[in-house]
C-alpha cells in the first residue's frame, strides 16, 4: 500500500502543475517512471512507478532535488545538462546514446533511458522526465554484441581456412570470401550474380551434380570431392561441404559451401595411380623372363647362356637410372691374366 504525501505537498503541487485528479490518474498509469521537477532541480511529483523503480516513498522525494536519483559522480554533468535543458526547453526523446544512470535508495546503480518534456505551469516552467530502467536491455545487448563479435571471430578463422560460398535456393552466388576469390581467378564481381558452373570443369557427370542436388534439395548436407576450372583455365580440386539453411517449414532459403582445396593430394594419388600402373606392367614383363636362371655358384653372377643377363639389363636399364660397367670383378681378373698366360700383378692376387 503507497503512503500518500502530506496533504499540504499534495496541494502544493497540484497547484503548481495546475492539473486536475483525473490528469494525475493518468500520470499514474504510464509505464515508465515519471519525475517532474522545476529549473532549481526541486522534485515536485512522482508516480508510483518512479517510487518502485527508486525504492523511495512518494514523501521522500518531493522537495528533493533530483541529483538524489543520481550517483555521485554525475551530478556536476547532470546539473549543467538541467540548466541547459531550462534555458532550451525542449522534447528530448530516449536514445540519446547518452551513458545515463540512476541510483537506488539502497545505493544500487542502473543504467536509465531517459525522455524529457517542458511543461509550462503559471508557477513557471517544468521538466517531466520520463525514465526507463533498462538493465535487461543493457544486458541483452551487451550479449548479443558478445555474440556477434564471436561469430565475427568465427567467420574470421573460417574465411582463413576454407573456401566459402552462399547461394539462394537456384544456386545463385550472394556470397564469396576472398579465398574463393584467389583460387578460382575471378573478381568478386565476376561472381555475384552467377552461379557454379562458372568453374564447372566438365570432369564430373550430369548425374553427380543431379545426386548433389536432390541431396540438398531434401535439407540434407552433401559432401564431396570436386574439380573445378579457374578462370585461366586451370583445374583445381576442393573437398566440399554444402549445407542447406531451413526455414520454418524445412525448405532451403540459401546453401552454404564450405571447401578445402585437395589440389596437392589428388596430384599425389594421380602420380600414386600412375606408378602402380607402371609397376604393373613392369610386372607383366618380368613374368616374360621363364626358365631357370643361370647363376655362377663361385662369384654368383649371371652367365650369359641363353640371353637371360641381356634381359635382365635391358629390363633394368628400361626402369631404373641404373647403368652397368661391364668390368671384371677383383675376385675374376686375376683368372683373366691366368688364362692369357701372362703374370698376375700382386694387387689382382688372390690371397690363399
Amino acid at each position: 500500500m503507497q503512503t500518500e504525501p502530506p496533504p499540504t505537498d499534495r496541494v502544493l503541487t497540484l497547484e503548481l502543475m495546475q492539473l486536475q485528479p483525473s490528469e494525475i490518474a493518468i500520470l499514474e498509469m504510464v509505464p515508465d517512471a515519471l519525475v517532474i521537477s522545476n529549473s532549481a532541480g526541486t522534485i515536485v511529483f512522482v508516480n508510483q512507478q518512479a517510487e518502485s523503480m527508486f525504492g523511495y516513498l512518494r514523501n521522500e522525494l518531493l522537495g528533493k532535488g533530483l541529483e538524489t536519483l543520481v550517483p555521485a559522480r554525475f551530478h556536476k554533468r547532470h546539473r549543467s545538462r538541467r540548466i541547459g535543458f531550462f534555458s532550451k526547453p525542449e522534447v528530448r526523446p530516449m536514445g540519446s546514446r547518452q551513458e545515463l544512470y540512476g541510483i537506488k535508495k539502497d545505493g544500487t546503480e542502473f543504467p536509465a533511458e531517459i525522455s524529457l518534456s517542458p511543461f509550462q505551469t503559471a508557477g513557471g516552467m517544468l521538466a517531466i522526465a520520463a525514465i526507463r530502467d533498462i538493465s535487461e536491455l543493457k544486458q541483452a545487448t551487451e550479449a548479443l554484441h558478445h555474440k556477434v563479435k564471436e561469430l565475427a571471430d568465427f567467420k574470421a578463422a573460417l574465411d582463413e581456412h576454407a573456401i566459402l560460398a552462399i547461394t539462394d535456393p537456384n544456386g545463385v552466388i550472394t556470397y564469396v570470401n576472398d579465398k574463393f576469390c584467389r583460387i578460382s581467378k575471378y573478381s568478386q564481381e565476376e561472381l555475384l550474380g552467377q552461379d557454379h558452373r562458372i568453374i564447372n570443369s566438365g570432369y564430373h557427370s550430369p548425374k553427380f551434380w543431379a545426386h548433389a542436388w536432390a541431396t540438398i534439395g531434401k535439407g540434407e548436407v552433401w559432401k564431396g570431392e570436386v574439380r573445378n576450372r579457374a578462370k585461366d583455365g586451370s583445374f583445381y580440386w576442393v573437398d566440399a561441404t554444402i549445407v542447406p539453411f531451413l526455414d520454418d517449414d524445412g525448405k532451403p532459403v540459401q546453401y552454404v559451401a564450405i571447401r578445402t582445396e585437395i589440389s596437392a593430394r589428388k596430384k599425389a594419388e594421380e602420380e600414386r595411380e600412375n606408378l602402380i600402373v607402371a609397376l604393373q606392367g613392369a610386372l607383366a614383363e618380368v613374368k616374360t623372363l621363364s626358365g631357370l636362371l643361370p647363376i655362377c655358384c663361385n662369384c654368383k653372377k649371371v652367365r650369359d647362356d641363353r640371353g637371360y643377363w641381356n634381359q635382365i639389363e635391358a629390363y633394368i636399364g628400361k626402369h631404373s637410372d641404373a647403368r652397368f660397367s661391364h668390368g671384371y670383378c677383383p675376385d675374376c681378373i686375376g683368372q683373366v691374366y691366368e688364362d692369357a698366360g701372362l703374370p698376375v700383378p700382386n694387387e689382382f692376387q688372390t690371397k690363399k
